[in-house]
C-alpha cells in the first residue's frame, strides 16, 4: 500500500507543480498586457488562481471521494466578504474553496500569508501576482502594505474574499496547552478545540473595508472526523493526493454578519470577533458529541 500511495503522491505533486508552472508562465507573459488596466489584472491573475484551485477541488472531490457537509446560514452567490475561520490543517482550503466555488468566488479568494512564502518560485511569485496579503506578523510593518491592498480593492470595487486564519496557526496539542494558559493569565475564554484569535488584523481589516463594496463577513467552522483518530482529525496535502477520503467526514458550518451592524470602537470589535471564537469553540464541542444526531446539508 505504501509503495501505491507514494507513487500517487509523486504523480499528483510533480502534475500539480507543472501545471501551476505553466498558469505562473501565463501570468509573466501577460504582465504587459495588463498594466493598462488594473482590473483586467485582477480578473485575469484572480481566473488563473481560480483554475489550479478548481482542479485541486475536483481531485479532492471526485478522485479521493471527500464528501462535505454544511450548517447554518446559506450565502447568496457572487457577495464579497471578509472572511474568518478556524485552523485545523493544510486540508482547511479544501473545506473553505467548496464553499467559494459553489458561490462563484473561488477565484477571489485572498489569503493572508507569510511572507517568505512569496519568495518560493512559481507558487510564490504567482500568489505574489494573484494579490495575496502577505505578512511578516509585525503588524506595524505591516500595515501600510495591506492597507495599500485593500485600497486597490476598493478602487476598482473588486470581487473579493478576504480569508483569515485569526488564530495565526494550525492547532495541535502543545499550541493548545499553551493558548489555555496564555488565556486562563489574562481572563479571556479558555479554548478546548481552537487557539486564541488575533484580533488586531482582523479590526483592521474591518475598518478598512467597512464603507466599502464589502458588506459582510462570514464565520467559518471547520470540522473533522476520521473513524479511527476521531474528532478534529484532518488528513495533511499529502494525504488528501495519495489516499480514499471515505475514513473521514468534512464539515463546514457557516455563520454570515452584516459589517454595519458590528461595533465601530475598535476595543469593542475586539470583544465582538473574541464572542464568535468563544461560539465557536461551544459549537465543536456540541459537534464533537452530536455528530451523528446533526442536520447537515450537502450544499452550502
Amino acid at each position: 500500500m505504501f509503495p501505491v500511495r507514494l507513487c500517487r503522491g509523486v504523480f499528483y505533486g510533480v502534475s500539480l507543480f507543472s501545471f501551476a508552472c505553466g498558469m505562473n508562465a501565463l501570468q509573466f507573459i501577460a504582465l504587459p498586457f495588463l498594466v493598462c488596466s488594473k482590473r483586467l489584472s485582477y480578473e485575469f491573475n484572480s481566473h488563473i488562481a481560480g483554475t489550479i484551485w478548481s482542479v485541486m477541488q475536483r481531485i479532492f472531490r471526485c478522485r479521493y471521494k471527500g464528501r462535505i457537509t454544511y450548517s447554518g446560514d446559506s450565502l447568496p452567490d457572487g457577495e464579497s466578504a471578509i472572511v474568518i475561520s478556524n485552523h485545523v490543517s493544510t486540508t482547511d482550503v479544501y473545506l473553505i474553496h467548496s464553499v467559494a466555488q459553489a458561490k462563484g468566488m473561488l477565484p477571489y479568494c485572498k489569503y493572508f500569508a507569510k511572507d517568505s512564502l512569496k519568495y518560493i518560485p512559481f507558487f510564490g511569485w504567482g500568489m505574489w501576482i494573484m494579490g495575496m496579503l502577505f505578512i511578516k506578523r509585525n503588524w506595524m510593518k505591516d500595515q501600510t502594505r495591506i492597507m495599500n491592498t485593500f485600497a486597490r480593492f476598493k478602487a476598482i470595487s473588486a470581487p473579493v474574499w478576504v480569508v483569515s486564519f485569526l488564530e495565526g496557526s494550525r492547532i495541535s496539542a502543545s499550541k493548545l496547552a499553551k493558548a489555555q494558559v496564555f488565556a486562563a493569565e489574562r481572563g479571556l475564554h479558555v479554548p478546548r478545540n481552537i487557539l486564541v484569535p488575533r484580533t488586531k488584523g482582523f479590526v483592521a481589516t474591518v475598518q478598512a473595508l467597512r464603507d466599502s463594496h464589502v458588506k459582510y463577513v462570514y464565520d467559518l467552522t471547520l470540522a473533522y472526523w476520521n473513524k479511527v483518530r476521531g474528532f478534529c482529525a484532518a488528513p495533511g496535502m499529502v494525504g488528501v493526493h495519495t489516499q480514499c477520503l471515505d475514513d473521514y467526514k468534512f464539515h463546514v458550518h457557516i455563520r454570515r454578519f452584516l459589517i454595519s451592524e458590528l461595533p465601530e470602537d475598535e476595543e469593542k470589535l475586539s470583544e465582538w470577533v473574541r464572542q464568535i471564537y468563544q461560539e465557536k469553540d461551544d459549537y465543536l464541542d456540541e459537534l464533537k458529541t452530536n455528530w451523528e444526531a446533526s442536520e447537515f446539508r450537502l450544499k452550502p
